[in-house]
């Protein structure tokens, strides 16, 4: 900065505040909702736990890897005296919503990439903001950045006053909601800070619970290489557990935002050029997969959603047709297996074949075979001819026991609602209604230790327990064992105590072993091979249904899998796949309710909050025994 605009900030300080003024008052003719101004200080504490999500391998790769770069506005201004935050918001809902139609079967576009690119929109906002300052200060530097910039589009938002961080990683306006989107610019002018939005999610975890992969690891921290979001924009082949949980979504997850109470009625219609198209909100799937690159571009590059190109997207279509069983779409689906130049398509393809099952899939999927060189494809198919074949078996009569060796994946449902058509697969992840749990097996436990506790215990008592599958803390009230944890205590202290907080309120937490000594002696003598079943206090808490679904898994035999189709079923609810492997996947309790039991359909691990490695040596275990009897 000059002398002379040194001056002048010193003799006429009042005027910044006067422009500060006139600049909100001129936001909603710029194009902007709410604006905020904030101080251009370094962000230490986020850089804190920039490096500490980075250690724990949650960075999706598309964030700016200089950390410092995110950290320091004066890294990218030479002379940052200040940060304006702008908001600027979007529909939620999608007026007159085309439906899925068998053969005619729909995915679905994030609300991020409703309208207009946003980039575009904000970027163009905030050049007439700029515009604005520079009429009143010739002299003002202006730095604005938009999503791809390097600072933390959330972390300057909050700062200057737009809005709360909300446990989903958004931030959340209380006017707006969270269906806003960010820009921040950096300046010379010493504008003055506005006061931050405090935390207002209380003890809400709706978000948390309803995140399809469990990205959501905990309040305000998302594991970005688990969130559907993000892995609906990569380029490879996904794992089965993430196609299964896509859905029909071709670009992005609203999920955790749909459910947030923060949102409940907000839609914003306001800015035209942000409003859906629906055909391009909820496209057909099919035409989808004969798009060229510049048909693609046509139809799809003025959208948020063109910036990955069209091979994600086609991608996902093809998941989407797999999840939808559309026999429909076999033709279609077989002639990508068998002509498509891509590998990431064809083994896709022969994944969703699968799924559809049957004759023509099983035939299809032969046709292939022969033809195929890439050795992952040929995999993919070898595995969907399991499927496909397993899929033309009778369906053996609830309680035969051979349903337990068969089983099935879930489906790509939440609940019963998902791909009926009139609803797409991010639109209210559905809750089954609480029932009263029933007994359907104990393990060793007894009916009333499985009760949620009527009184709450002042006292938690924990312990750590060094095992042949790793450290385990196990975490015990007056009532019985209410959690087992993979890891040691330091790794799991925050996770536990955040529960604990829901549902025994204010409790103390207390290292003592000979509390835990019991518990410890039959998980020993499981993981040695010289138990099969458990006989301990148990002080189960969560709800009615995942009580249920979790006393479900007391019933899968020692040694011996089972589906989440298997699961549901054994609770009354077969069509609530996704909300069975929802409550599967918060087993406070793993080796007491066997969720390391529960596989793929053909046979293939899947996911484990230990990791498929313990997941494999429990099974291991026990085959071991079977083997010895």
């Amino acid at each position: 900065m000059s002398d002379q605009q040194s001056n002048a900030v010193q003799t006429k300080p009042v005027s910044w505040e006067t422009l500060k003024r006139e600049i909100i008052e001129a936001a909603p003719s710029l194009g902007i909702d709410d604006i905020g101004f904030a101080s251009a200080d370094p962000f230490l504490s986020l850089r804190v736990r920039l490096e500490q999500h980075r250690a724990k391998g949650f960075e999706s790769g598309f964030e700016e890897p200089d950390l410092d770069k995110r950290t320091y506005p004066a890294l990218s201004h030479e002379d940052p005296q200040s940060l304006i935050a702008i908001a600027v918001a979007y529909p939620s809902k999608l007026e007159n919503a085309p439906k899925s139609e068998p053969g005619k079967t729909r995915g679905m576009m994030a609300r991020s990439a409703w309208g207009r690119d946003y980039h575009v929109v904000l970027r163009e906002a905030m050049e007439r903001l700029v515009e604005f300052i520079k009429e009143k200060v010739p002299w003002a530097s202006v730095v604005n950045m938009v999503d791809t910039g390097v600072l933390s589009d959330r972390a300057v938002a909050h700062r200057a006053g737009i809005g709360f961080q909300g446990k989903n990683c958004m931030i959340i306006s209380p006017k707006y909601g969270s269906w806003i989107y960010l820009g921040e610019l950096i300046t010379n002018i010493p504008f003055s800070a506005d006061e931050e939005v405090q935390d207002d999610c209380g003890e809400c975890t709706r978000c948390i619970d309803a995140c399809p992969t469990g990205a959501l690891v905990g309040p305000g921290e998302l594991n970005a290489q688990r969130c559907v979001s993000f892995l609906t924009q990569t380029k490879g082949l996904l794992s089965e557990e993430f196609m299964m949980k896509i859905g029909n979504r071709l670009y992005g997850c609203d999920t955790c935002q749909i459910v947030c109470p923060k949102n409940k009625g907000k839609h914003w219609q306001h800015h035209a050029q942000l409003q859906p198209d629906p055909e391009k909100a909820k496209p057909l799937l099919l035409p989808l997969l004969d798009l060229s690159n510049r048909q693609f571009k046509e139809q799809f590059g003025d959208t948020a959603a063109a910036w990955r190109g069209r091979g994600p997207i086609q991608r996902n279509a093809v998941i989407a047709l797999g999840n939808f069983k559309d026999e429909a779409a076999m033709p279609k689906l077989a002639e990508v297996l068998t002509g498509d130049p891509r590998p990431i398509m064809r083994g896709t393809a022969a994944w969703s074949i699968g799924r559809i099952g049957g004759a023509a899939a099983e035939e299809a999927l032969l046709a292939a075979k022969p033809l195929e060189q890439d050795a992952e494809v040929l995999e993919r198919i070898g595995l969907a001819l399991s499927e496909a074949r397993e899929g033309r078996k009778p369906r053996p009569a609830k309680g035969d026991p051979s349903r337990r060796a068969q089983g099935t994946e879930p489906d790509a449902r939440l609940g019963s609602a998902e791909v009926k058509g009139d609803k797409p697969a991010d639109i209210q992840p559905a809750s089954p209604e609480p029932q009263t749990p029933k007994v359907a097996g104990d393990s060793g436990a007894s009916a009333n230790s499985v009760k949620p506790s009527a009184a709450k215990a002042s006292t938690l008592f924990y312990d750590e327990m060094q095992s042949s599958i790793g450290p385990l803390v196990l975490t015990a009230s007056d009532n019985g064992l209410c959690r087992i944890d993979f890891g040691h205590f330091e790794a799991v202290e925050d996770k536990i105590k955040v529960w604990g907080k829901r549902w025994f309120g204010a409790a103390e937490f207390i290292r003592q072993p000979e509390e835990l000594k019991p518990y410890k002696k039959q998980l020993f003598e499981y993981l040695k091979g010289k138990r099969e079943t458990f006989d301990m206090k148990l002080d189960l808490q969560g709800t009615p249904f995942q009580i249920e679904v979790w006393r479900a898994l007391a019933q899968i035999g020692y040694g011996e899998t089972v589906s989440y189709k298997w699961i549901a079923e054994a609770v009354g609810k077969p069509k609530a796949v996704r909300a069975v492997g929802g409550a599967n996947n918060r087993n406070p309790l793993p080796l007491v309710f066997p969720c390391h039991r529960v596989v793929g359909s053909s046979g293939k691990l899947v996911g484990y909050a230990g990791g498929l490695d313990i997941k494999e040596k429990l099974l291991q275990i026990e085959r071991n025994r079977r083997l010895d009897r």
